[in-house]
C-alpha cells in the first residue's frame, strides 16, 4: 500500500470521528515516511480527537484550507491543540482567529470593512483574496461570504468553498440551502453534497 493511499484511509477514519483508527494510519504512513506533513498533522489531530471529537474536526478542515499558507503548519497545529488542551475557557475559533492573525491574515470583518470601503466588489474582493488569508472561523460568516459571492457572480468560486468546506458544517441546512444560489448548471454538486453525507 503506497503513501496516499493510507492517507486517504486515514482521512475518511478521521472524517468519520475514529480517531483511534485514522491514529494507526496516520502512524503507519509515518513509518513509510517520516517527514510527510500531512500523517504528522494526522497523527496530532487524532490524538487530540480522542479527547476533543468535535474541535478535531473543525481544526482538521482548518488545515486543510490553509496548509499551503502556513509558515510552519505542524507548529501551528500543535499550538492551538496545546491551547485547547491546557485552557478549555478558549474557543476553538477564536484560537484560529488569532492563529491566522500571527500568520498575516485579516479577520472576515476587516475583509468585509475593505469589500464595502470600495465601490466595485471584484478589485476590492480580488485585492483581498489574492494578497491575504481571511479568515472565516464561524458559520455566519460562512454563510454571508457565500452569499455575497453569489450576489457579485463568482459562482464557481462560491461552489469551491462549498465544496471544500461544507463537510465542517455536517448536514446543517443553513449550508446545504446556501447551494440554491448557484445557477442551476452547478446544482448537480448539491445533490453529490447530499448523497455524501
Amino acid at each position: 500500500m503506497n503513501i496516499e493511499n493510507i492517507l486517504l484511509s486515514a482521512e475518511r477514519l478521521f472524517i468519520n470521528k475514529e480517531y483511534e483508527n485514522a491514529l494507526k494510519f496516520y502512524s503507519y504512513a509515518l513509518i513509510k515516511d517520516n517527514r510527510n506533513q500531512d500523517a504528522l498533522v494526522g497523527v496530532i489531530l487524532s490524538e487530540f480527537g480522542i479527547r476533543n471529537r468535535e474541535d478535531a474536526q473543525i481544526l482538521y478542515y482548518y488545515y486543510q484550507s490553509q496548509k499551503d499558507t502556513f509558515a510552519n503548519p505542524i507548529e501551528s497545529i500543535e499550538q492551538l491543540t496545546d491551547s485547547l488542551t491546557l485552557s478549555n475557557a478558549k474557543d476553538v475559533y477564536d484560537l484560529i482567529d488569532e492563529d491566522t492573525y500571527l500568520n498575516d491574515g485579516i479577520s472576515y470583518e476587516d475583509f468585509v470593512e475593505l469589500i464595502e470601503s470600495k465601490e466595485n466588489f471584484q478589485e476590492a474582493f480580488e485585492d483581498a483574496i489574492f494578497s491575504t488569508r481571511v479568515v472565516i472561523s464561524k458559520k455566519w460568516q460562512f454563510i454571508d461570504f457565500i452569499k455575497r459571492l453569489a450576489e457579485n457572480g463568482y459562482y464557481s468560486v462560491a461552489l469551491d468553498y462549498l465544496e471544500t468546506h461544507s463537510p465542517m458544517y455536517g448536514k446543517d441546512q443553513d449550508i446545504l440551502t446556501l447551494y440554491s444560489l448557484l445557477p442551476k448548471g452547478d446544482m448537480w454538486s448539491m445533490n453529490w453534497v447530499m448523497v455524501s453525507l
